[in-house]
């Protein structure tokens, strides 16, 4: 009588998918970069950087009411700004399709260049962890063995970068959009609000999707961590040298930073242009303050280098996707 029982037997247990592999991998990836104490920190600041975020939608929308908080700060000032600041406030609360869109829309732009240089420093933490230890150790032969093919592999590990760019970039903007609109005088401030967040979903969500594949490129560079983690800052760094010397010399010099190109991007995609103009022709005060300001400004604001960015960033994640290949490519 055999010991073991080796007739067929049907599986009664529970069936997980392909996803659920993939998910595990993403898993992983993301549990073993949020050990990093200093990756821990960063989250916090990105955090205490929505919560600030929030604070300035509630005072902003304090300063479009006529009862807000804002404006009864105001009666401690002299009684020529009381009457000014009275007449402004009462203006933006009349035409709120305006001065919530434009405010908020704005200010949802520079809140997400400032979560940028975060997240960047995010990636250069969680690459070691992408592809490659894996390069180093081996561990990829051990993942061909197994049921997951190279592109699950790949989706696991971008989708590791794509969550860690959620909870430091997308997250804390909408989160901040939310509970800033909750805590709004009125409810209509979301729905005025709205193109500011569709703006920021479309822009930062193409953008982590950029970020998250030239991550894997740049991890699969090389087997050592050290290397890896100082091409991407030094990728990083050196983009800013490159637009300074595009100024003076080769204009297309700065679209090798990727920095530069996903800045285009965010303009192109806010359209801050539109909203500056609009505000100028709305609200008085506003256009006799932005005279001063340099007509190469507003043309840079009106006018973005929105194609060669898109064809550096296409060139680039072609590249990445090249090294992808060459590096992954199966014993």
């Amino acid at each position: 009588m055999p010991l073991h029982d080796s007739s067929y037997k049907h599986w009664t247990g529970a069936h997980l998918g392909i996803w659920r592999r993939r998910a595990i991998i993403a898993r992983q990836g993301l549990k073993s970069s949020l050990e990093n104490r200093w990756m821990r920190h960063l989250l916090v600041v990105c955090w205490a950087g929505a919560l600030l975020h929030a604070t300035l939608l509630f005072a902003l929308g304090q300063l479009l009411v006529t009862d807000g908080l804002m404006t009864q700060w105001t009666e401690h000032l002299n009684p020529a700004l009381q009457a000014f600041v009275r007449t402004l406030t009462q203006w933006l609360e009349q035409h709120p399709e305006i001065s919530v869109r434009t405010t908020e829309n704005i200010l949802f732009y520079v809140v997400s260049g400032w979560l940028l240089p975060l997240s960047l420093i995010a990636i250069a933490q969680v690459i070691p962890h992408l592809i490659t230890r894996d390069l180093s150790s081996n561990a990829i032969t051990i993942y061909a063995s197994k049921a997951v093919g190279r592109m699950d592999y790949l989706l696991g590990k971008f989708a590791t970068v794509f969550s860690l760019l959620a909870l430091t970039w997308l997250g804390p903007l909408v989160v901040a959009w939310l509970i800033g609109n909750l805590l709004a005088p009125n409810w209509h401030f979301f729905w005025h609000s709205r193109l500011a967040l569709l703006n920021t979903l479309v822009y930062v969500i193409g953008a982590m999707f950029i970020l998250s594949l030239l991550a894997l490129g740049v991890s699969a560079i090389s087997r050592k961590e050290k290397s890896t983690v100082a091409i991407w800052v030094a990728w990083w760094i050196v983009g800013y040298v490159l637009i300074g010397i595009a100024h003076e010399t080769k204009p297309w010099l700065r679209h090798l930073s990727f920095k530069y190109d996903l800045d285009e991007l965010g303009l192109a995609v806010f359209r801050l242009h539109d909203d500056v103009r609009l505000a100028q022709e709305n609200i008085p005060i506003l256009g006799e303050m932005l005279r001063n300001v340099k007509p190469e400004t507003f043309e840079a604001l009106r006018v973005p280098a929105i194609t060669g960015s898109v064809i550096a960033l296409v060139i680039m994640m072609a590249v990445a996707c090249v090294i992808l290949a060459r590096k992954l490519k199966p014993e």
